[in-house]
């Protein structure tokens, strides 16, 4: 019945409508519905077809419902993949996504390609050590020869960045502080900076440094 109310409600409501007007109501619903019936997988749907879309705070109100989920159906590879990509999307938390998208992929049936995700983003976020050696194990397991040479040019790339973080690490022991820009590791430190491209570039955020993919950089956020 919450189910319902839900959507009948949010089916009749006016275009133009403030969603903040009726955002938390709405939010309960789906709270009480997981709490009541948390194996219902439609209740999940439509809370995540509604809710992230209205703001930062409510894109985590859905992933609260979706905990709920998630215990109640432990090998479901959606429900953890709605979370990820509202932290994603909604929230620029690419940990928080990684760790979701690596949850969603052990799933049975859980998509290979949400375990790639989930190292690009760890790079993104600045784990790139955990990345690369989630890429290499990817590559030893993958049996198809494209998608291995599209994993070595990332490997490649992130390898690069290891030496980047090395320095950066190194710069940090000797002088207590992390560099203001990656050129101050320059020449002391490394002879240059590596070009990392055309997939990715480096991002120094002190006192963490993001590989963020190319394409990521240049589109603008919705």
């Amino acid at each position: 019945m919450q189910f319902i109310k839900a959507s009948v409600f949010y089916g009749g409501v006016k275009p133009g409508r403030d969603p903040l007007e009726y955002a938390d109501p709405l939010a309960q619903h789906f709270t009480t519905a997981a709490t009541l019936h948390p194996q219902f997988i439609d209740t999940y749907f439509l809370c995540q077809a509604i809710l992230p879309y209205i703001n930062n705070d409510y894109a985590r109100r859905a992933n609260s419902v979706f905990a709920q989920g998630m215990a109640a159906l432990p090998d479901n590879f959606v429900l953890p993949f709605f979370a990820g990509f509202n932290h994603l999307y909604h929230l620029d938390e690419p940990l928080q996504a990684a760790r979701l998208f690596h949850l969603a992929a052990a799933k049975p049936n859980g998509p290979p390609m949400l375990e790639h995700l989930a190292n690009l983003l760890s790079a993104e976020g600045g784990n790139i050590y955990a990345a690369l050696i989630g890429l290499r194990g990817m590559y030893a397991s993958e049996k198809d020869e494209q998608i291995k040479m599209r994993y070595a040019e990332e490997i490649a790339a992130f390898e690069k960045a290891v030496t980047v973080l090395n320095a950066i690490q190194r710069h940090e022991k000797m002088n207590g502080t992390p560099p203001a820009a990656l050129s101050d590791l320059v020449p002391e430190y490394l002879p240059a900076i590596p070009d990392i491209g055309p997939i990715f570039t480096l991002e120094w955020k002190p006192p963490h440094l993001g590989v963020v993919r190319v394409a990521k950089k240049t589109s603008p956020r919705r």
